[in-house]
């Protein structure tokens, strides 16, 4: 087995979210490449040197790319070598960010919140686009109930059921699909009829078109309709910071108010938001 091949496999099994697991095999792909083109012919992630590493990270510096993108490369890269048995070597003094020159990058996003104008034009040119109301639907509901993408991609018409069902006697929804780490979470509802009114458009969407889910990409998995999403946003212009977080984004913003001006702190009130 190649050095490739044993760094993605690895990567895979070390878990985390879809779009987690998705960097870490970039990341792997990219090591590995440019060990080729600098003819180094590492065969197993034992055989792996501080110098090798050291090497690339270097190589991204002259390569502009920014401090955060090569915390993160490192990070990827110290997962798979933890999963792969060498957290040791991963924790190397030399092998810090203080060491490899990664520190004091802000971890603070470059999203911003969608206003609402701009959200009901890039609505209403995506159910143009797409007249099975499915991704529009998928922007409902990251918009009104502030749930992240991939949330807002698996919701089953079961699901979708139970949610207005705790929307009504709770005034929150369970999550458990598609949440960050596959760890269940309760989401509050700050506007109840707009809970409802996504909840019910979606719900209406999967019966129209005797769908098991709002969107199917061409493949029929999840990473499918991920993508397929996301297409069709930055066709309607919403990418960079205005990709599909500022939706939840805006949720964010509307929700700490309520939050504010209903007694609770700051802290608690971003608690909440969370």
């Amino acid at each position: 087995m190649s050095l490739q091949n044993e760094m993605l496999r690895t990567a895979r099994n070390a878990g985390g979210a879809l779009r987690t697991r998705e960097h870490r095999e970039r990341v792997v792909k990219a090591f590995c490449r440019y060990l080729r083109q600098q003819n180094i012919q590492t065969r197993h992630i034992e055989d792996i040197k501080v110098r090798q590493i050291k090497g690339y990270i270097d190589a991204l510096g002259q390569r502009n790319l920014g401090l955060r993108t090569r915390q993160n490369t490192m990070a990827a890269l110290r997962t798979v070598l933890t999963a792969a048995g060498r957290g040791p070597f991963a924790e190397h003094r030399d092998l810090s960010n203080a060491a490899l020159g990664l520190s004091g990058a802000s971890r603070d996003g470059t999203h911003e919140a969608i206003d609402d104008a701009h959200y009901q034009e890039a609505w209403a040119q995506v159910l143009q686009l797409d007249p099975t109301g499915g991704v529009a639907a998928v922007m409902t509901l990251q918009r009104k109930l502030g749930l992240r993408a991939l949330e807002a991609l698996r919701p089953r018409a079961d699901t979708l059921i139970r949610w207005e069902q705790e929307v009504l006697k709770e005034s929150a929804i369970h999550v458990i699909e598609g949440t960050k780490g596959g760890r269940p979470r309760k989401q509050h509802v700050i506007n109840e009829e707009s809970a409802l009114e996504s909840i019910r458009f979606a719900q209406q969407v999967l019966n129209q078109n005797q769908a098991s889910y709002l969107i199917n990409g061409n493949s029929g998995t999840l990473k499918s309709a991920y993508d397929r999403y996301h297409r069709m946003l930055r066709k309607v212009g919403l990418r960079g910071a205005k990709a599909s977080h500022a939706l939840r984004y805006a949720w964010a913003n509307q929700a700490m108010t309520f939050y504010r001006e209903s007694g609770y702190g700051l802290r608690e009130a971003l608690v909440l938001v969370a």
